[in-house]
């Protein structure tokens, strides 16, 4: 896969992988503390399996100042396994945490088509399918809604920043589609 040279701007704002791993970092922590609420949801159903949560640790680390290193990805992987046979919520709630531990790996100059849609799931993904988590736990879509909300208001401004210069998400009707629309275009202006 040949990847996207960064544009001017994108020089501009993050200037090299060090750079662009500092902006990464707040949106890690911030995915860290919305996921860490569903992941609930998967360890009552599923008690004893600690890869989600693991994987969610490895995200706030790497948020605190820990080096983005091959660990990372094996956490993520290891909680990717724990998704077999699961009913759909632990999924979500498992999905949240995988994320958290991928903002880490977000390709920023990835800006254009499907793969600047997908670069931009990594940092909306984990709010998102922490949202899907409790609302389908709850039967209660308010709850979902409320958790975007929340996490729309302590959003880390680096998370807009970034958005700016990736393509928006899709305005689709299905729920996951619009709870990653609502996110998105929230985040960009604020």
């Amino acid at each position: 896969m040949m990847r996207v040279r960064y544009n001017s701007k994108m020089r501009e704002i993050l200037g090299s992988s060090t750079e662009e791993q500092e902006l990464l970092r707040p949106i890690a922590s911030w995915a860290a503390k919305y996921a860490e609420e569903a992941v609930i949801v998967f360890e009552r159903r599923h008690p004893g399996d600690a890869r989600p949560r693991e994987a969610i640790e490895g995200g706030r680390e790497f948020g605190g100042g820990k080096k983005r290193d091959k660990n990372l990805r094996t956490l993520a992987f290891a909680a990717m396994k724990s998704r077999k046979d699961i009913d759909t919520a632990s999924a979500h709630a498992v999905q949240a945490a995988i994320l958290t531990a991928s903002v880490a790996y977000t390709h920023t100059d990835l800006q254009t088509g499907l793969q600047g849609i997908r670069q931009a799931r990594h940092i909306l993904g984990p709010i998102v399918y922490a949202a899907l988590a409790i609302e389908l736990a709850s039967s209660d879509a308010t709850v979902g809604d409320d958790l975007v909300k929340r996490a729309i208001q302590d959003a880390p401004p680096e998370a807009g920043r970034i958005l700016t210069h990736l393509p928006a998400q899709p305005q689709k009707a299905g729920r996951v589609d619009m709870l990653f629309s609502t996110l998105d275009t929230a985040l960009r202006i604020s």
